[in-house]
């Protein structure tokens, strides 16, 4: 029996636990503050938290009174420039909400921080170096961490010392000279033997972080400062990782991946309950100039945003392109030379069912295979086409025969008229995945995803060796569709990489058809199989890995308005697509082929 999920609606906390945290959420929530969509998913994702409090699998709950220490701290401390220069700090309601989620969100058992990395993404001038200056005081000096090293990280020392000496000059405008010693490169609290210092691209060996301040991410060119700063933070009970940025223009990059994951983590296609993200933007469809998207992408609107500055910069970005992309860019949060996700995933969502291939138990099916590269990801796709209730036609001699039409639908009809067809499914896709067992570590580490996890799930199948096993993947393909008595109308393949599967489908008597990736043969069923996930249409029973690939997949037009799938600009694996589509193509019946090679699918129509 095919059961659908429940996907969870609003999401309700009680009146009588709300703070400042949960009122900010559910207002960004119900639209009374301007968000973009991943701005809305962050506080989605805390009222849902907050409603898991106390359930089974859920390991933590949010302290209020750890989120207001936070907060009385940043009030004790004094700006020391500009128009509030000796004013006490104030945090703006989204500020509470990011910094109160940080600090709040604890785990039940030992009430450490839940939070490890926290990527907040967020456009100029809306407070960002000043507030990472007030988190690094706090969590060096005053979160009880015995021995706390804070560092202040950045690819050359000049941009390192941003956010240090904001957290310098906080110490001396704000009376924490007494506790906290100030001196050229280092801050130092003697009582705890804690320090607070800038950081350039060549940290020294024996630090222990217990805190990392990454300021402008973007401007990461690798990996490796940020690798040897988190592998050193394993001897402390709550590191955190505070990353700052604006949008860059590389997706392709450090910081590139950290957006991505972000973007994917609040999407829901990964789980990760220790990885906090924010992103303050315009939406993809929003009007760039106009001034209601401005208040989406600048949480700060009217505050440290002002207006009248906006509406300048904006007019000479009308007037000129290069300001115009620097406008998006560092003002509105956009990313620049990055290509925008090709499938909805909300509309993947909305089409997963509970569903296995027991229950398309002697079903005809379409086989789509990608192999895709000998050393990365291969996909074996079995589409299942919707089932049907079809309609007979009306008699020639009595067209108000019973058959549920009215006088004008009636009048229509004639003798041999094909029968209409109306889906009472979507499409599915058991998907089966295949990677090398001996580079199952190193590419999990490379491209973010819990291969581990999804191998555990059986959504992903290794065996020995860093080569893809092409004889295994024939095997496993004849195996499944052997178990379940599956009627394999055809198997379509990418001749590119194929080796000898074809003459070994062939040879077990599955007619063989060859699909290159290209327009003409992939532009069809992509537009189809968008169209179907857009309307919730296509269900793959779940599975996190398709999940992933469909969150990956980023698509290529050409002069003619054809579309493709492109493996080269897509933000991560997406063979799991590339072969459904490939079935997808084949059980659509087209007329790139004999349709005798087809036999006419009946499983799952019902004639009426």
């Amino acid at each position: 029996m095919i059961k659908r999920r429940r996907r969870a609606t609003a999401v309700e906390v009680p009146t009588s636990t709300e703070n400042v945290v949960d009122v900010y959420a559910r207002d960004v929530v119900e639209g009374r503050v301007p968000a973009g969509k991943y701005h809305r998913l962050s506080c989605e994702r805390h009222l849902r938290d907050r409603a898991r409090e106390g359930t089974p699998g859920f390991s933590y709950r949010f302290d209020l009174a750890r989120a207001e220490r936070f907060f009385r701290f940043a009030a004790k401390l004094k700006h020391y420039k500009g128009e509030w220069a000796g004013t006490p700090i104030a945090l703006q309601p989204y500020q509470q909400f990011r910094l109160g989620s940080i600090f709040g969100w604890r785990h039940v058992e030992t009430g450490l921080r839940r939070f490890r990395t926290a990527y907040n993404e967020i456009p100029r001038k809306n407070g960002k170096s000043l507030e990472a200056a007030v988190v690094a005081l706090y969590v060096t000096f005053f979160d009880g961490e015995p021995g706390a090293e804070g560092y202040c990280l950045a690819t050359k020392l000049g941009q390192a010392l941003f956010v240090f000496r904001d957290a310098k000059k906080l110490t001396l405008s704000s009376g924490l000279k007494d506790r906290i010693k100030v001196n050229a490169r280092t801050l130092s609290r003697a009582d705890s033997e804690s320090k607070l210092a800038p950081l350039g691209a060549n940290p020294e060996d024996g630090l222990n972080p217990s805190l990392i301040i990454i300021d402008e991410y973007h401007k990461l060119k690798t990996r490796d400062l940020v690798d040897v700063m988190e592998t050193a933070t394993g001897a402390r009970r709550q590191p955190l990782n505070f990353q700052i940025t604006t949008a860059g223009n590389d997706p392709v990059s450090p910081c590139g991946d950290q957006h991505d994951y972000a973007c994917k983590v609040l999407d829901g296609v990964f789980i990760d309950e220790t990885f906090f993200g924010f992103i303050a933007h315009i939406d993809v469809d929003d009007d760039w100039l106009d001034e209601r998207s401005w208040q989406k992408a600048n949480p700060n609107w009217n505050v440290s945003i002002k207006p009248d500055d906006m509406r300048a910069l904006a007019q000479k970005a009308r007037n000129m392109p290069s300001a115009a992309a620097q406008f998006k860019q560092k003002r509105l949060n956009v990313w620049t030379n990055a290509d925008a996700p090709w499938l909805s995933l909300e509309g993947w969502r909305a089409g997963q069912t509970t569903w296995s291939l027991e229950d398309m138990r002697g079903r005809a099916c379409w086989i789509g295979v990608d192999l895709s590269s000998k050393i990365d990801l291969a996909a074996v796709a079995f589409a299942f086409p919707p089932a049907t209730f079809r309609r007979k036609p009306a008699p020639a001699d009595d067209v108000d025969d019973d058959h549920g039409l009215d006088d004008d639908e009636a009048a229509d009809v004639d003798e041999g008229t094909p029968p209409s067809a109306v889906p009472l499914e979507p499409w599915r896709f058991h998907v089966r995945s295949y990677t090398p067992a001996d580079t199952v570590v190193e590419r999990s580490r490379r491209d973010r995803a819990p291969y581990e996890q999804w191998i555990d799930g059986g959504y992903l199948f290794t065996k020995p060796g860093n080569r893809i096993d092409q004889d295994g993947i024939f095997d496993d393909l004849v195996a499944t569709a052997k178990a379940f008595d599956l009627k394999v109308r055809a198997v379509g393949f990418d001749p590119w990489n194929a080796g000898t599967i074809e003459k070994d489908l062939e040879n077990a008597g599955f007619l063989v058809v060859e699909v290159p990736q290209t327009f003409a043969h992939l532009s069809g069923p992509a537009k189809e199989y968008e169209a179907d996930v857009l309307d919730g249409k296509v269900d793959v029973g779940g599975n996190p890995l398709l999940a992933w690939n469909a969150a990956n997949a980023v698509c290529q037009r050409d002069g003619k308005d054809n579309i493709q799938p492109i493996k080269k600009r897509s933000r991560g694996r997406i063979d799991g697509v590339v072969a459904s589509l490939i079935a997808r193509k084949l059980a659509a019946g087209s007329d790139d082929f004999d349709a005798d090679d087809f036999e006419e699918f009946e499983e799952g129509i019902v004639v009426i």
